[in-house]
């Protein structure tokens, strides 16, 4: 029957603590099967592992045989546990305390924290508290194994280490190596590095099963995957994050555009509203300069004047002399006057511009967010098991419902970290495909790129998808996590997470904020003034065929005026003359 009312009272435990912030559980035995019993059931149900529970077992039985009973070590070492052992041998009765040191061997001594005697009462070794943080800072230097894998923001490689499994040794270098290097001084631990076999971060597979680095994690193989791990619900099922250390957000991140020539940007020193303006106040003056004179005297018009108006306006707006003025009206004068200075004025100003414009060079960066990466066609290049991916799946509309259907097709492609700097330089160089990942690591791959080639030859777009906050990954209701939480809160209030990202590789921010209209000192060639040279042609063009009509015209005009002044005759005839 043991067993049927361990389950319920570790049912009725789980009850109250939903209601109240604390729970302290008191187990009473000296019975080794019952509490071996109890350690396991405790286990198998993550009973001993949650936060607010604190457990006080109270025996008779030797400090030595207690530890040694199966379970029973690994679960008040790795909770908040405490261990009272009666002695009452002698006439003086008195018990002893004791909290089992973390991540300890069976056999090693535990730390007394307490003594209670008749006389005395109880005596506090610690006075601020009975359950001593034992999480914060470990006595005794435990070894962690830790499991992580190399991205953009770190490297990893093997070294030759004969002390080591297989002779080799993983060394990290980079962002996350400086928050462990921090977490093993502050908590007093050694620590060593494992790489899952597939070199994947991990997911959760059909069968339940899962991959990567969360595979370890969930056999207990290790006691930390470093990450970072980006927040996810179906691993907060199964995992426990610590505090984040930096929010990120996925972009698209794609090949820059070559500098290209505005072959029209001869236009470009004036606006269309100026342009506008300049055309209507042509027409106004000649329309001016033709009907005011309608209103003067017949004796003093001049009707061969009227081609010379238009065309002495035309001559300034382009910058050459005018015909005589011999003969013209004072207000005539002070039009055409007015009309020069405004055009003098507005050359010189579209010639400063032009000559600046011509050494301009404009860079088009094609997608500036999912849509127009959708449309275009170009592939997509994903993370391996992306954490995106079964939201990418079930959401029922937008954008990343259409890129919910291209998860199955040639489209997309995935890659492992480790193949994402290859891809960078071929699919994505060659402008192929984009890749849909998290900015920071674009961020390095960026400054790797431009340390070797001196150029900024991507960019990130502007839209920004899915802000995620990225932590450490342990087990279930580890009590490693408070500790984690307490160093990690430091790293990211005080900026070093952000000061360690930022040099994690040279040339981080060069290519961040490139522009994408650039100045050149380069000789004026066919592809900067192909432009004027069209305008040139279609106005030769129209010369010709204007050159036509009038020889046409020209030709035509001796018929008509024959048809004029002959007597009346048939259609017929008059055609056949």
């Amino acid at each position: 029957m043991t067993q049927p009312w361990l389950n319920w009272a570790l049912a009725e435990t789980h009850k109250m603590w939903e209601t109240v912030w604390y729970v302290t559980v008191v187990v009473v035995s000296d019975n080794s099967d019952f509490l071996a019993e109890f350690a396991e059931s405790s286990f198998k149900n993550h009973f001993l592992k949650i936060g607010p529970v604190k457990l006080l077992a109270l025996t008779r039985l030797p400090l030595y045989q207690f530890q040694t009973i199966h379970h029973v070590h690994k679960a008040f070492s790795l909770t908040k546990s405490l261990v009272a052992i009666i002695c009452d041998r002698s006439a003086d009765v008195s018990v002893s305390v004791y909290s089992m040191v973390p991540f300890s061997e069976p056999e090693s001594q535990p730390l007394r924290v307490a003594i209670w005697t008749p006389g005395r009462g109880l005596i506090l070794r610690y006075p601020t508290q009975l359950f001593p943080h034992k999480f914060t800072g470990f006595p005794h230097r435990p070894h962690m194994v830790v499991t992580t894998d190399q991205f953009p923001s770190q490297t990893m490689m093997e070294v030759d280490d004969p002390t080591q499994p297989g002779g080799k040794r993983v060394v990290l270098q980079g962002l996350m190596e400086n928050v462990m290097q921090l977490m093993s001084r502050r908590m007093n631990f050694t620590y060593s590095y494992v790489r899952a076999a597939d070199r994947a971060w991990g997911a959760r597979l059909n069968s339940g099963s899962w991959t990567g680095q969360l595979g370890l994690l969930m056999r207990e193989e290790v006691h930390l995957a470093l990450g970072p791990f980006a927040y996810s619900w179906v691993r907060n099922q199964w995992m426990d994050y610590s505090r984040y250390l930096t929010q990120v957000t996925y972009k698209i991140f794609a090949a820059r555009g070559r500098p290209k020539v505005d072959p029209w940007g001869f236009l470009l020193p004036l606006s269309p509203m100026v342009w506008a303006a300049l055309t209507l106040s042509l027409l106004s003056v000649i329309t001016m300069l033709l009907l005011l004179p309608s209103c003067l005297p017949t004796s003093t018009q001049h009707t061969d004047r009227r081609d010379t108006n238009i065309f002495n306006c035309v001559r300034v707006l382009f910058q050459e002399d005018i015909q005589t003025t011999t003969g013209w009206w004072w207000w005539e004068r002070v039009a055409l006057g007015v009309w020069m200075l405004m055009i003098v004025v507005l050359t010189q100003s579209y010639t400063g511009n032009l000559m600046s414009l011509l050494a301009v060079r404009h860079i088009n960066n094609p997608y500036e967010d999912l849509r127009d990466v959708l449309d275009s066609g170009v592939g997509i290049i994903l993370l391996e098991y992306n954490v995106n991916t079964p939201y990418f799946r079930t959401v029922k509309s937008g954008v990343f419902r259409e890129l919910g259907d291209l998860l199955d097709t040639k489209r997309v492609v995935y890659n492992a970290f480790s193949d994402m700097p290859e891809s960078m330089n071929t699919m994505v160089r060659s402008g192929t495909h984009i890749l849909f990942d998290v900015d920071t690591h674009f961020w390095n791959m960026m400054g790797a790129d431009f340390s070797r080639t001196g150029r900024c030859d991507f960019y990130m777009a502007r839209g920004a998808y899915l802000v995620r906050q990225v932590a450490i990954l342990a087990n279930k209701n580890s009590p490693l996590i408070p500790a984690i939480d307490h160093v990690a809160e430091g790293v990211v209030e005080s900026g070093l997470f952000h000061k360690w990202l930022l040099y994690s590789q040279p040339n981080i921010t060069s290519c961040l904020n490139t522009p994408t209209v650039i100045t050149v000192t380069a000789v004026l060639s066919l592809s900067n003034l192909w432009g004027m040279f069209v305008i040139l042609g279609i106005g030769f063009l129209i010369g010709c065929l204007t050159f036509l009509l009038e020889v046409t015209w020209i030709a035509a005009k001796p018929i008509f005026v024959l048809c004029k002044h002959r007597p009346i005759q048939t259609s017929a005839s008059c055609n056949l003359q």
